[in-house]
């Protein structure tokens, strides 16, 4: 059987396996509608924070009691120092600080320049938005009130005290990507491909499972000489419809969804391909592996979450140990994942996701190495 039939005849198994024409066909749009709705709210609440009080006046402490009873954060604690409260926010005893400076009381009610300086955690975006959003109409209001009793001592016109109640804190806010700030944006265009990758890369798994277990397909239909070429055109058939799904996922879900798009489509029309004959070298590979049909959906269910941590996108890289980094290198969702992120949501060109091309170019070459090896001993 040579590859124009390979490619048919498995489109023709993946169409008539009902068990399977689930995963393969309607399981990604499901998903893409089910998994977004928790993350509708795009906000997260009581972020534990650290307050540095180093003025240690009564207006100091109105504005941590005011800050303690802010929806979005949490006070757990208060430290003495900034080095203290840093050590615990990189301890991840915390997830910002608010310090409150010496003369902050002296300054408000001279009507001085002062500030407050709010650190947080940059390998969690959401949550530092969250503390700031948090602090500023705290601290403006707190100042706003401060500034009123002294204008009022001197005199002031009732009109301008009214404007400065009505005033909001001086903050200016410029996102780039994730332009909601919302955890929504920040994990679905992640989880969105791993979602493609998993189920995609289990049925392309299952089904050649199916196919050693019966001893019949298009791979055992072919001679030995011919073994490469049904194996390029199963491959073909299996990445026909990971395509589908990522196009769709990446082309329609996250325009429906409303989810931050730079969207370089041009660049994702080459990396959908090569991510697509990527996921289904490696699911022809673990489904010859597996031999079975079931084994192959049950230590995919096991992997997702530990897949899509090892992509660093979701969790710090700097924060994974070496080893454990190193075996992420050798799944297609750590360049996939960051490729389609970089083009879809900012906008990258494709010399910019060039390192993650060669990825799972590099990939696409071992698994169907391995793929070739493994079906060979399973043909006997």
């Amino acid at each position: 059987m040579n590859l124009p039939r390979a490619f048919a005849a498995t489109v023709r198994a993946v169409l008539a396996d009902r068990g399977l024409l689930l995963l393969f066909v309607f399981a990604v749009p499901i998903y893409s509608f089910y998994y977004p709705l928790a993350y509708q709210t795009q906000a997260v609440r009581q972020i534990p924070i650290e307050i540095v009080d180093l003025d240690g006046s009564g207006v100091s402490r109105r504005l941590a009691f005011d800050l303690s009873a802010a929806p979005d954060v949490d006070i757990v604690g208060q430290a003495e120092t900034v080095a203290a409260a840093t050590d615990r926010l990189a301890a991840g005893l915390s997830a910002g600080i608010v310090v409150i400076p010496v003369g902050f009381d002296r300054d408000l009610q001279r009507g001085s320049p002062t500030a407050i300086t709010v650190f947080g955690a940059g390998g969690y975006p959401v949550q530092y938005k969250a503390v700031v959003s948090a602090v500023a109409p705290v601290v403006g209001a707190l100042g706003a009130r401060v500034s009123g009793r002294r204008l009022a001592r001197e005199g002031a016109p009732a009109l301008v005290l009214a404007q400065l109640a009505q005033a909001g804190p001086a903050m200016v806010e410029r996102s780039l990507f994730n332009l909601t700030g919302g955890y929504g944006s920040y994990v679905v265009s992640a989880v969105g491909i791993l979602i493609v990758h998993q189920v995609l890369l289990m049925a392309c798994a299952a089904l050649a499972g199916t196919w050693v277990e019966q001893r019949r397909g298009p791979i055992f239909d072919a001679p030995p000489r011919c073994l490469p070429g049904a194996l390029a055109g199963s491959a073909l058939g299996l990445a026909l419809f990971a395509l589908i799904a990522l196009l769709y996922m990446i082309g329609f879900a996250f325009w429906f969804q409303d989810f931050p798009r730079a969207a370089n489509m041009a660049g994702a029309l080459v990396f959908a391909p090569l991510m697509a004959l990527t996921v289904a070298a490696l699911g022809l590979a673990l489904g010859a592996w597996f031999a079975v049909r079931e084994r192959a959906l049950q230590f995919m269910l096991a992997t997702s979450v530990p897949f899509l941590f090892l992509t660093g996108t979701i969790f710090p890289r700097e924060a994974i140990p070496a080893p454990v980094l190193a075996l992420g290198w050798l799944l297609p969702t750590t360049p996939g994942i960051n490729g389609f992120v970089k083009l879809d949501q900012m906008g990258a060109s494709l010399g910019e996701v060039a390192p993650e091309c060669l990825h799972l170019l590099a990939l696409l070459v071992l698994y169907s190495v391995v793929a070739v090896w493994i079906w060979k001993r399973r043909r006997g």
